[in-house]
């Protein structure tokens, strides 16, 4: 092992065991230092990374400590392990580290010689900052700062060295046992006094010192190994024997319990240790480490706790407990065995609870068997500072009064029949606190005064974390941030609101509000059916704005919003009586959406109304399918056609039925010219005409005339001429049939409907000419024969 020898130089003792630490950790690679150079400002060590092995490997293999590794990045300015490249130099802290470790090491052996000469019982103030101090230095090393760590490490080393000295002196004065806690009044007589006196926290101990504990009060003696014996209430024992055979290192130590009991907790006993309990006319010696006696005035108790035995001897009578077992001997020897009773299950406080106030109600649950219970209160965990303690309880619980503020500890134990005490329960811990701020209390939601439309209203607010809150007179929860929510229900009318937060000192705070309940009652809104709409459903209008008109559930004077298509406000208005619902809109060429919302009292809406409006100033189009007949033998006519957007159409001022835009009619004639008129109406009141005129034909036409001749003399052609009237006048082709000498012929007379002639030429044909028929048809289909 790497160990310098004392020296009354610290930085030379340093200096030393950096170069002895050096050599061992980093071989050739520490720099040589000497005594009167500050090993901390010698330059890093420069050395290649060859990229063979991880960083963690690297840096313990040169710093002795593969945690450093972020202190090495540091020192090279690289951000991650990822940077560093094989072949790079890397500046490393060999001095520095060594230094460091060098001034660890100092200040743990000085801790662990302060502490083999008892510090921890003579010296516990200054060992526990050489402790603290060396872990704070251990702190300063994870972080690279090596001169903190020499300077935390020196600190340690001098606290340790001063707690060594201390604990050396007190053994020079041959105390083998303090006094390390004291509740109550505790009184002690040395063997040289005549009465007895008082004792106090720390008062050391001497053989054949007799100390007593007066009702209601305990104390503690810890050994120089620190075991410790606890007294209880109206307990006497005298402390008989405390040796050391400096030669062996034997540890011998004897305790006489006259009448009381107490509860003795070992430390590590080893082979070369004893420890008897004198107990008149009983005998113990005991290997075990946890174990409680009581004397009584008739007989004596015993428990034993640890595996270890407990060796009791009275007479003729020998018990030997085992663990968790009991005994009780009676002053004719008779023994009474038995096993303890397990540990009862502790009820309230919860571990780790605040308790308010100067005292606190401990509770447990029943263990069938239990005769009685035993409890104490501590202010440490290990019961070294003993606060309360009671024994023979009779109930499940036990109001402890008188506490000061601060940590507090405690435990239960069952009592048998024969008073035996058993397991202790486990250990709770409980923080007493005194408070008489009443807890924050705040109402976010509702605001005071609001007028609220809905039968339930969320209730917000703040207050601290761990009161217990009332709204209204029902419990609700608090969040850990004292943040809290619930939901009231509501009355029509006035509702009151209070707030109650209560801590757990029994601090209240109130707060109230106060809200008015109207409820809120749908509206339904209907347009009024007379208004214009289009084949689309929109609301139309010929000019630029139009009054839409609807029938509503609304009371009169509630307000009303017009919206756009985008939710933007674009007019507000009332309900006037009745709840009539009017209000003015702009129309555009292209269709507009709008909605009306009514408002209730506290401005919410009720209901809403959607709806388009358009501007159509265009008249609609009439179309017939098939154009009607100049001139007809029909007494009625079929009109088939569209008529765009119009939504009433009329014949003559007679009204006509309209499908999906289209219409389908006959229309009744009267001889002679008919004049027929359709009429087309819009929604928004455009109107389209057509005027169709027709005859009704029902006389043939008359043919005035009809010859043949030769005009170009009897070798020319052969002119046919036909001279006929009508009133709707002649179809331009008349068929007919001649004959001209031994021929006939036949073909189609051209007709001038306006000059009334039909005419045809043959060619040139002798013979005698005779006309055998023509046919004249007029265009209502009307035809002579002639």
């Amino acid at each position: 092992m790497c160990v310098p020898a004392d020296d009354q130089n610290p930085w030379k003792t340093i200096v030393r065991w950096f170069g002895l630490l050096a050599a061992c950790v980093v071989g050739t690679l520490a720099p040589v230092v000497s005594a009167d150079v500050d090993p901390l400002e010698v330059p890093y060590t420069e050395v290649a990374y060859d990229g063979d092995e991880t960083l963690r490997d690297f840096v313990a293999r040169h710093l002795n400590d593969p945690d450093l590794w972020p202190t090495v990045l540091q020192i090279n300015k690289l951000a991650s392990p990822a940077d560093l490249v094989p072949g790079a130099v890397l500046q490393i802290p060999v001095a520095q580290v060594a230094a460091a470790d060098a001034a660890l090491a100092e200040a743990l052996v000085a801790i662990q010689k302060a502490t083999s000469e008892g510090a921890r019982l003579f010296a516990p103030e200054e060992i526990g900052a050489a402790i603290a101090d060396r872990e704070s230095a251990i702190g300063a090393r994870g972080d690279g700062a090596w001169r903190k760590v020499v300077r935390f490490a020196a600190s340690a080393t001098g606290h340790a060295t001063e707690a060594f000295e201390i604990a050396l002196a007190q053994r020079d004065r041959a105390a083998e046992a303090l006094i390390t806690d004291i509740h109550g009044r505790v009184e002690g007589r040395e063997p040289a006094e005549a009465a007895w006196s008082d004792r106090d926290l720390n008062d050391v101990l001497i053989e054949f010192e007799k100390l007593r504990t007066l009702t209601n009060s305990t104390t503690q003696v810890t050994f120089r190994d620190l075991s410790r014996l606890r007294l209880n209430p109206n307990s006497n024992a005298t402390i008989q024997r405390m040796r050391s055979d400096p030669l062996t290192g034997k540890e011998v130590t004897k305790v006489s319990l006259a009448n009381g009991d107490f509860y003795a907790l070992l430390n590590q006993l080893s082979d070369r240790d004893s420890f008897e309990i004198d107990v008149p006319g009983i005998q113990t010696t005991t290997d075990s480490d946890d174990f409680w006696i009581k004397k009584e005035a008739d007989k004596a108790l015993f428990v034993n706790y640890d595996t270890a035995s407990l060796d009791i001897e009275a007479d003729a009578t020998k018990v030997s407990l085992g663990q968790d077992e009991g005994v009780v001997i009676t002053e004719d020897g008779v023994a009474t065995r038995a096993q303890v009773l397990e540990w009862p299950l502790l009820s309230a406080p919860m571990d780790r609870a605040d308790v308010y106030g100067a005292g606190v109600q401990l509770a447990w649950q029943e263990y069938p068997e239990a005769s009685g219970y035993w409890f104490e209160v501590a202010g440490d965990p290990a019961f070294n500072q003993m606060i309360a303690t009671e024994w023979g309880v009779k109930d499940l619980s036990f109001d402890v009064a008188g506490l000061a503020p601060g940590a507090h500890y405690w435990r239960v134990a069952a009592l048998d029949g024969l008073g035996l005490p058993g397991k202790w329960s486990e250990v709770r811990r409980f923080e007493l606190r005194q408070d008489s701020t009443p807890p924050f209390l705040t109402l976010l939601a509702p605001s005071d005064g609001v007028l609220v439309e809905v039968p339930e209203v969320a209730v917000l607010g703040a207050s601290e974390a761990g009161v217990a809150l009332t709204v209204n007179g029902v419990a609700v929860d608090v969040a850990a941030d004292g943040g809290f929510e619930t939901t009231l229900a509501l009355m029509p009318g006035a509702n009151q609101i209070l707030l109650v937060a209560t801590d757990p000192a029994g601090n209240v705070s109130e707060k109230r509000g106060q809200l008015r309940y109207v409820p809120r009652v749908a509206t339904t809104m209907t347009l009024n059916p007379d208004l214009a709409r289009d084949g689309d459903g929109h609301l139309v209008s010929r000019n630029a704005e139009m009054t839409v008109v609807a029938a509503t559930s609304a009371k009169p004077g509630q307000e009303v919003i017009l919206r756009d298509a985008a939710g933007s406000e674009a007019g507000r208005t009332r309900i006037s009586a009745g709840g009539v619902l009017a209000i003015t809109v702009p129309v555009e060429e292209d269709p507009r959406g709008f909605s009306v919302e009514v408002l209730s009292e506290g401005g919410v809406s009720t209901g809403m109304l959607a709806f388009d409006v358009v501007r159509d100033s265009a008249a609609p189009e009439l179309v017939l399918d098939v154009p009607p007949p100049r001139a007809t033998t029909d007494k009625a006519i079929d009109l088939t056609g569209t008529l765009g957007d119009a939504v009433t159409l009329e014949l003559n001022g007679a009204k006509q039925d309209i499908f999906d835009g289209s219409f389908a009619m006959q229309a009744a004639l009267t001889e002679g010219q008919n004049l027929l008129e359709l009429r087309a109406v819009d929604a928004a009141g455009n109107v389209g005409v057509l005027v169709i005129e027709t005859l009704l034909d029902l006389t043939p036409p008359k043919i005035l005339d009809a010859g043949l001749s030769r005009p170009q003399g009897e070798g020319g052609p052969v002119e046919i001429v036909v001279t006929a009237q009508d009133v709707s006048g002649l179809r331009q082709a008349a068929p007919y049939l001649v004959e001209v000498g031994d021929e006939e012929f036949e073909g189609y007379l051209r007709c001038d409907s306006a000059r009334g002639i039909c005419r045809a030429s043959l060619p040139p044909t002798p013979g005698e000419m005779r006309l055998i028929e023509v046919v004249v048809q007029d265009y209502a289909g009307n035809e002579v024969i002639r």
